[in-house]
C-alpha cells in the first residue's frame, strides 16, 4: 500500500529548512521525498496543507523502566523547599506493593550540604516503608520501616560501588548516594516488573501523542549490579506497541554478558544502541568532578571526583569502541567533562566506530569554555537536555559560584565550534515534558512561566531550526540509528505532524504549537 503525505512545510535535516512536497511511504518504508511540482498524479494523498511535517521525534536520554513507574502512578512526584514540606507529603502517597515511593525533592533546595533523615519520616509514617527518590535520581531516603524491610544496617552497606550510606551518631541516616542508592532502589522496585506490558502500552501511547516514536534508555547507574535497562521485559511489552527502544546498558570491564546481549537484541523495534558509564555525579551534592573546589565547599579541597577511576574510564573508553559499541558518559562537572572529550579523541584515532555510530557526553552542564574546542568530533554528539536549564536555576550561583555558573548549558558555543546537538530529557528526572518543551527552553532559555525573565545566559540561545534537528536527527545520532530521524527515501516511516510551520514562530508562539498526527512504520496512529 503506498501513502502519500503533501505539505507546504516538510522539515529537511539536510538543510535545516522546510520545503512544499511530498512524502512517499510504501510499507514501513519511506521510498521517495520530492517537491510539490514531482507528485505522481495517480497516487491518492493526504494533504495537510500549512501544517508541518517533521521526522517522529526522538528522546535520546530517559530512564525507562522509572518513567513508566511514574507515568502509570506507581511513585508519585513530591518536591518542597524543605526536609519538612516534602516529609509532610507522604501521607499522601499510595501504598502500591507495600510501600509509598516518590521522587522529585532535591536536598539543595533544604541548603547546602543539608540532607534529611529518616527521622522526619518516622514521626509521620512509621509503620509503613517509604522510598523518596531525589529528582535527579542519584540519592534515595528511606524511613527507619524501609530500612528494616531491606534488612540495611551499616555492616550490609555495599562496599565495592561508589557512593555513600550517610550515618550520624545513631547510626544510617536513610539517606544513600550514587550507586549505592541504585543497588536499593533496583530491588525495591523489581515486583513493579510484574504489571510492566500493560503499563508499557499506555506510556508508549502518551510519547506518540507528543510526537514521539523513539527513545534511548540509559543505564541509571554504571556500577551497582542491576542498571534498571531491562531488554528482556521490553520485549515482552512491545508486541503491537509504537516506540522504538534503543537501550545502553552499563559498561563494565567483565564484557560477556554485555556481548550476548548486543548479539541477541538487534531489531528495529528494539536495538543495543551502545554501553554507558558515569564519570560523575551532580553539582546539588557536589558530586560532579571539577576542576577547582566548589562556591561553598564541604571540606578544604571539595571539588568532587570521579565515580569511576580516571584510568578505569579511560581503558572501559577504550574497550567499548574496540568492539565497536558506542558509549556514553555521564559527565556534569568540568574536569569530568575535559577528561571524557580527551578520552573519545584518544578512542578515536585508536578505534574508530563503525559508521552511522556515535559516542556521547551526556549533560555538559559546567563547561570550561577553554575546552569547547575538544567538542567537535566526526564520531561525537553532544547530548544535552533543556528541560535541565531549568532545574533549580536558582540555586546554580551558589552550587558552583557566579563565574562557573554564568557559563553553562553553552548549547549556542557547542554549535558555533562545529559539534552536533542531540536532544532529550532524562525523564522521569523531569516530568511529563514534550519534544516541543525542550525546543521552548533551547530557544528561549526560560521555563514554561518565562522565568527567569531575562533568560538564563541568554546569550546562549539557539535558533528553532537548530532545536528541531537535535531532537530529530541529532537525537537519531545519539542512539547511533541510521534509518530514523529525517525524512529521506529508506528511511523508517517515523512520522509527526505539527499543526503549522514552527521554523517562522516567535518564541511565544512555540508555546501554542499542538501534534496533530503521527505515524509510526507509516501507519497513522489512532489516540481515540
Amino acid at each position: 500500500m503506498t501513502v502519500l503525505i503533501t505539505s507546504n512545510y516538510i522539515f529537511d535535516t539536510r538543510t535545516k529548512s522546510t520545503f512544499a512536497g511530498f512524502v512517499q511511504i510504501e510499507g514501513k518504508r519511506i521510498t521517495r521525498v520530492g517537491l510539490m511540482e514531482e507528485i505522481p498524479e495517480d497516487k491518492k494523498r493526504i494533504d495537510y496543507g500549512d501544517n508541518m511535517i517533521i521526522p517522529g521525534f526522538i528522546d535520546a536520554h530517559v530512564h525507562l523502566y522509572l518513567s513508566v513507574l511514574l507515568f502509570n502512578k506507581n511513585l508519585s512526584y513530591v518536591s518542597g523547599l524543605s526536609e519538612k514540606e516534602v516529609a509532610d507529603q507522604v501521607p499522601r502517597l499510595d501504598v502500591v506493593n507495600g510501600w509509598k515511593i516518590g521522587i522529585g525533592w532535591y536536598s539543595s533546595e533544604f541548603g547546602q550540604n543539608v540532607y534529611p533523615t529518616r527521622k522526619s519520616i518516622d514521626h509521620i509514617c512509621p509503620d509503613i516503608p517509604v522510598l523518596l527518590i531525589s529528582g535527579d535520581a542519584h540519592t534515595i531516603w528511606m524511613n527507619s520501616k524501609a530500612l528494616e524491610v531491606m534488612n540495611i544496617k551499616m555492616e550490609t552497606v555495599p562496599k565495592d560501588v561508589s557512593g555513600e550510606a550517610l550515618a550520624d551518631t545513631e547510626g544510617l541516616t536513610g539517606v544513600f548516594l550514587e550507586a549505592v542508592a541504585i543497588h536499593y532502589l533496583a530491588q525495591i522496585l523489581e515486583p513493579f516488573q510484574e504489571n510492566f506490558t500493560k503499563e508499557f502500552h499506555s506510556y508508549c501511547q502518551h510519547l506518540n501523542k507528543m510526537g514521539i516514536t523513539a527513545v534511548g534508555d540509559v543505564a541509571l547507574t554504571g556500577e551497582a549490579k542491576d542498571d534498571l535497562v531491562y531488554p528482556a521485559l521490553y520485549e515482552t511489552a512491545q508486541e503491537d506497541t509504537s516506540l522504538r527502544i534503543n537501550f545502553f546498558p552499563a559498561m563494565r570491564e567483565e564484557t560477556l554478558q554485555i556481548e550476548q546481549t548486543a548479539k541477541k537484541y538487534h531489531s528495529e523495534l528494539l536495538n543495543f544502541g551502545g554501553v554507558k558509564q558515569f564519570f560523575d555525579g551532580v553539582t546539588s551534592t557536589h558530586t560532579a568532578f571539577m576542576k577547582e573546589e566548589y562556591a561553598h565547599p564541604y571540606f578544604s579541597g571539595d571539588a568532587g571526583a570521579p565515580l569511576i577511576a580516571v584510568e578505569k574510564m579511560r581503558c572501559l573508553i577504550l574497550k567499548a569502541n574496540k568492539k565497536g559499541w558506542p558509549i556514553r558518559i555521564h559527565t556534569i562537572g568540568d574536569q569530568a567533562i575535559r577528561l571524557g572529550l580527551e578520552y573519545y579523541q584518544e578512542s578515536q584515532m585508536l578505534y574508530p566506530l563503525p559508521e552511522g555510530k556515535y559516542n556521547t557526553l551526556e549533560h555538559l552542564e559546567v563547561m570550561d569554555w577553554n575546552d569547547m574546542h575538544l567538542v567537535q568530533q566526526d564520531q561525537l554528539v553532544i547530548s544535552v537536555q533543556p528541560s535541565h536549564l531549568l532545574v533549580g536555576w536558582e540555586a546554580l550561583d551558589a552550587e558552583v559560584g557566579a563565574v562557573r555558573a554564568k557559563q553553562m548549558f553553552p548549547f549556542h558555543g557547542f554549535l558555533k565550534e562545529g559539534a552536533t546537538l542531540g536532544f532529550g530529557t532524562d525523564s522521569p528526572v523531569v516530568v511529563d515534558v514534550t519534544p516541543l518543551d525542550s525546543i521552548y527552553y533551547a530557544v528561549a532559555r526560560k521555563d514554561i512561566g518565562g522565568n527567569p525573565s531575562h533568560g538564563l545566559m541568554k546569550d546562549q540561545r539557539i535558533p528553532i531550526l537548530e532545536a528541531l534537528y537535535a531532537h530529530t536527527k541529532g537525537a537519531a545520532m545519539a542512539v547511533s540509528r541510521n534509518d530514523i530521524g529525517s525524512l529521506e527515501a529508506g528511511m523508517l516511516a517515523d512520522i509527526c505532524v505539527l499543526d503549522h510551520n514552527i521554523l517562522e514562530d516567535t518564541i511565544d508562539q512555540l508555546l501554542q504549537t499542538k501534534v496533530i498526527a503521527t505515524y509510526f512504520n507509516g501507519i497513522l496512529l489512532d489516540f481515540k
